[in-house]
């Protein structure tokens, strides 16, 4: 029996929580989420139980996981680093998972770059943590499509899927301590730095291609590409590039050069036009 210690939240976290709360070779000593109140995008809430402190900081609590003395810590969906302090308890150490082919794309709103980036492509990487972020050794990974017609929310759901699909496949090797680690090229590699709200700006001016993928980046449950449509922000979730438009090409980028029936419309870009069809005026 492994004595585990679950730090996470999100839809991935709910995964690897529930693998771990019905594993009969594991003891879940303890659960940290967040307060049922947070609003980061895929929150959701973990069942009511007795070992469940909901909490906005791992750092609160380091006298309390050193008390339960867990064999193994697993962490999913949870923004804050882990302190040191708490990365010696575990013998069997810290196991985190990240959304990228590490050691690329390590780092912070990983999966929104690369689909503004245009990869056809991620993985989901299981890793023992260290100090150094995203920078352990590498215990499992699963390639992870990314459709040209995928948003956020999709590869989203491809995350949580392949986030089981490792735990089912590797868990068990991992328990018998057979799940040998491969050391990562730290000089090698990227690392993305978190997105703010000028990130989500459209430039008009770019090509189609980089603003569709823009917007697919950071629709739903993110915040959402924008601009400003008639002296109001408008927050973009859906749209579609246009192969073929008769109007408006010789009109500035940025102008709406169609206002359709059922409330969509269409803005010229550099090389073409963008085609909205689902969004909020703020």
């Amino acid at each position: 029996m492994i004595r585990a210690i679950f730090i996470g939240g999100l839809t991935n976290g709910k995964v690897v929580y529930d693998y771990l709360r019905k594993n009969k070779y594991v003891e879940l000593c303890m659960t940290f989420t967040y307060p049922d109140d947070f609003a980061g995008a895929r929150h959701v809430i973990f069942e009511e139980d007795t070992k469940l402190i909901k909490t906005l900081s791992i750092k609160d609590y380091i006298s309390t996981i050193k008390e339960f003395s867990p064999d193994v810590i697993f962490v999913a969906g949870w923004a804050e680093l882990i302190p040191s302090e708490i990365l010696s308890v575990p013998k069997m150490g810290v196991i985190g998972f990240h959304p990228a082919k590490l050691p690329n794309d390590r780092g912070r709103s990983v999966l929104a770059w690369q689909i503004e980036d245009g990869y056809t492509e991620t993985a989901l990487t299981m890793f023992k943590y260290t100090n150094y972020p995203d920078g352990g050794d590498i215990l499992a990974q699963e390639r992870i499509v990314i459709e040209d017609t995928d948003y956020i929310s999709d590869v989203l759901d491809k995350v949580d899927e392949a986030t089981y699909n490792i735990m089912r496949a590797y868990f068990p090797l991992f328990r018998q301590g057979l799940l040998v680690g491969k050391k990562q090229d730290l000089s090698g590699g990227n690392f993305r730095r978190l997105r703010g709200e000028k990130d989500s700006a459209i430039n008009w001016s770019d090509s189609c291609k980089n603003i569709y993928n823009k917007i697919r980046a950071i629709s739903k449950p993110y915040p959402g590409a924008e601009f400003l449509l008639e002296g109001k922000k408008c927050k973009i979730w859906k749209a579609e590039i246009l192969d073929m438009f008769p109007f408006g090409k010789k009109e500035k980028s940025g102008t709406v050069v169609a206002k359709l029936y059922d409330g969509t419309f269409v803005v010229k870009a550099a090389d073409g036009f963008i085609h909205v069809t689902e969004y909020d005026l703020i």
